[in-house]
């Protein structure tokens, strides 16, 4: 049974890897609220951002959009310089996806597709630019439902 995980931005990438193996799914479930509630705190989201992120929407808002990037920083998958870090994003595939071959291939497509697009200067605008990216790039290899 296929499963995948979410999160902003590369958690779009990590979501289209299908979860396989010893991957405990409740943990990084737990770690993902939490690190979404700390981000929320910091930059003044509301809870209507963080269902918006959940159901994969791009953000209505500028504080939607900001919990997106620092979520996608805590996940050390957008740098200091507001980023797309490649080798972190495909670390994090690797232990979603048990490393399965077929997985992994799929995974290293989306992010060699969306690691290199311009993005603005504004980390929130980056992060939510490299969403758009992940999406559409899950959408092109056939992944337009991901399941929790």
């Amino acid at each position: 049974m296929a499963k995948c995980i979410i999160t902003v931005s590369v958690l779009c990438v990590l979501a289209a890897v299908a979860v396989r193996g010893e991957f405990d799914k409740k943990a990084a479930m737990a770690d993902f609220v939490a690190k979404s509630d700390s981000c929320k705190a910091e930059v003044g989201a509301k809870e209507a951002d963080v269902a918006e992120m959940m159901a994969k929407k791009p953000a209505s808002t500028a504080e939607g959009k900001c919990l997106r990037s620092c979520v996608m920083k805590m996940y050390e998958v957008m740098d200091t310089q507001g980023k797309f870090v490649s080798s972190v994003a495909l670390q994090h595939a690797e232990t979603y996806s048990d490393g399965a071959a077929d997985q992994m291939k799929m995974a290293q497509e989306i992010i060699d597709a969306c690691s290199g697009i311009a993005v603005p200067s504004d980390h929130c605008e980056a992060a939510e630019e490299y969403g758009k990216c992940f999406m559409e790039q899950a959408k092109a290899h056939g992944l337009s439902e991901f399941k929790m």
